[in-house]
């Protein structure tokens, strides 16, 4: 895949979030907090947070944007300053932690100061990804894209060494994965709400495991293209579908099972519907085939638009 100047630093800030919300879930801990966690996510944040991905920005990046024109006390002068301070309160935290190894208690603070600092740089990364790259992208030409990468991959084979940015992301999903913080994120909603997320798409989905089994499907009270009972769940999907349409069942599965395809699609007329049916092969970190979603949709609406629509209205 062709690597994007604006991919690697939106990819630098993924993993720095994750960071910083697996430090706020350690901290949360007290006392009990695995010291060597904290260490180390810490010195992420400074060795590739700092002197890899800020210095992407500070050396390449915003210089180039201020040849553009930007002016050097608008955007780019904030996040420079932001830069700083988020340089001087890892400077503090680490500190904090090498008092903790000495002494064996973390000294009164941490908590707060490590709040200061992942509120400013989640609204950093906010700032960035929001407002000044969108800006930046209207400046930028295709010489000035793979100059961007080039520089980004130096700056990061010299900081951090050749593919920096890989172990990095392996590392972070690595105690991301230990801990279950982004899982209980996320899972943070009720299930009514995630229930209700789901419900209210205009599309009808449907779950089938690795052992081609249902178990999910969404809209269970309201009426559907295709209807189904919860006498579905726990039914293999072939039993689910007519006989004549079996053969291309299994072997879309098998197909996703053996790693040769991730999705499938087909739109029929349906009535006064006009239905897209599309498939799509769910896997894991490793690639391991979990199951398969079934989407179906009625697309004959969009396909009747016309012109364009800018202003709210009447739908």
């Amino acid at each position: 895949m062709e690597t994007n100047y604006l991919d690697m630093l939106m990819n630098d800030h993924s993993i720095i979030e994750k960071a910083l919300i697996l430090l706020e879930k350690e901290a949360e801990r007290g006392e009990k907090l695995n010291a060597t966690t904290v260490k180390t996510l810490l010195d992420f944040l400074w060795s590739y947070g700092e002197q890899c991905h800020n210095q992407k920005e500070e050396k390449v990046y915003f210089p180039l944007l201020l040849r553009k024109g930007l002016p050097p006390q608008g955007p780019i002068g904030v996040m420079l300053q932001e830069h700083e301070m988020e340089r001087n309160y890892i400077d503090k935290l680490i500190e904090f932690t090498t008092i903790r190894e000495e002494t064996g208690k973390m000294p009164e603070g941490f908590n707060s100061m490590l709040a200061e600092y992942s509120e400013l740089t989640k609204n950093h990364i906010w700032k960035e990804n929001d407002i000044l790259y969108p800006m930046g992208k209207r400046l930028i030409t295709s010489s000035d894209e793979q100059m961007l990468v080039n520089e980004f991959l130096n700056i990061e084979k010299g900081s951090v060494g050749e593919g920096g940015y890989s172990r990095f992301s392996t590392l972070i999903n690595t105690l991301e994965k230990q801990s279950g913080a982004m899982i209980n994120l996320l899972l943070g909603l009720p299930i009514e709400v995630v229930t209700n997320m789901l419900d209210v798409l205009p599309i009808e989905l449907s779950f089938v495991d690795a052992d081609d089994r249902v178990r999910y499907f969404n809209k269970l009270n309201e009426k559907k293209i295709f209807p189904r009972t919860l006498s579905v769940i726990g039914r293999t999907v072939q039993q689910c579908h007519p006989q004549k349409s079996v053969h291309l069942v299994n072997q879309i599965i098998s197909e996703m099972k053996a790693g040769t395809r991730e999705q499938a699609s087909f739109w029929i007329n349906f009535g006064e519907s006009f239905l897209h049916i599309a498939y799509f092969a769910v896997r894991g970190e490793n690639k391991d085939y979990q199951g398969v979603i079934e989407m179906v949709q009625d697309v004959k609406p969009y396909r009747d638009l016309e012109g364009e629509k800018r202003l709210l209205g009447e739908d």
